[in-house]
C-alpha cells in the first residue's frame, strides 16, 4: 500500500492507495489534543515562590533606599525600582510553574504598598464634593426655569391667535 502525505486546508492528511487501485484519504493521528500525553506538568513551588519573592523585596528596597523618602510617592522616582520588582516576580513565577499573579506575589506587592507607599495620595482624589448649599442652588435654580419658560411658550402660542 503505497502512501502519500499532503497538508490541505491546514489538516495533515494521507493518501492511501488500496490494492485495487482506489484512493482513500485518512486524516493523521490526532493525539496532539490529548495533551497530557506529551507535557509534563509541574506544580507550583509556593515555596520557593515565597523565598524567591523576598528576594525580589530585598532588591526592591535596596533600590528604595537609595531613593529620598520624600520622593517615594513621585511616581518618576519609584518607576524603575517598582519595574525591576515587577520583573523579578514574573520571571520567578515563570520558572517555578507559577500563574503570574497568584497570592503569593499578590501579598507581596501589598507588604510593599503598604510600607513604602501608604501616605500616597491618589491623583484623582483632588476633587471633593460641593458644599449643599452651591450643588441645592444649581439645582433648583434651572428646575424653577422650566415652568417659567413652559408659560410664556404658552402665553406667546395664545398672543399669535
Amino acid at each position: 500500500m503505497p502512501c502519500q502525505g499532503s497538508l490541505d486546508g491546514g489538516a495533515l492528511q494521507t493518501n492511501i492507495t488500496m490494492e485495487d487501485g482506489t484512493a482513500q484519504i485518512k486524516e493523521d493521528d490526532e493525539s496532539f489534543q490529548m495533551q497530557d500525553q506529551f507535557h509534563v506538568f509541574v506544580p507550583c513551588n509556593e515555596t520557593l515562590l515565597d523565598l524567591y519573592s523576598h528576594e525580589c523585596q530585598r532588591m526592591f528596597e535596596v533600590d528604595m533606599h537609595d531613593t529620598n523618602t520624600e520622593l517615594w510617592c513621585d511616581w518618576e522616582s519609584v518607576i524603575r525600582p517598582y519595574n525591576k520588582l515587577t520583573q523579578c516576580m514574573e520571571y520567578i513565577t515563570s520558572h517555578l510553574a507559577c500563574f503570574f499573579p497568584n497570592h503569593i506575589v499578590q501579598e507581596a506587592f501589598l507588604q510593599v504598598h503598604s510600607h513604602y507607599f501608604q501616605h500616597c495620595r491618589d491623583q484623582h482624589e483632588g476633587f471633593s464634593d460641593a458644599p449643599h448649599y452651591v450643588a441645592i442652588a444649581l439645582t433648583l435654580v434651572p428646575v424653577s426655569l422650566i415652568p417659567v419658560l413652559v408659560f410664556l411658550v404658552v402665553w406667546k402660542s395664545k398672543v399669535r391667535e
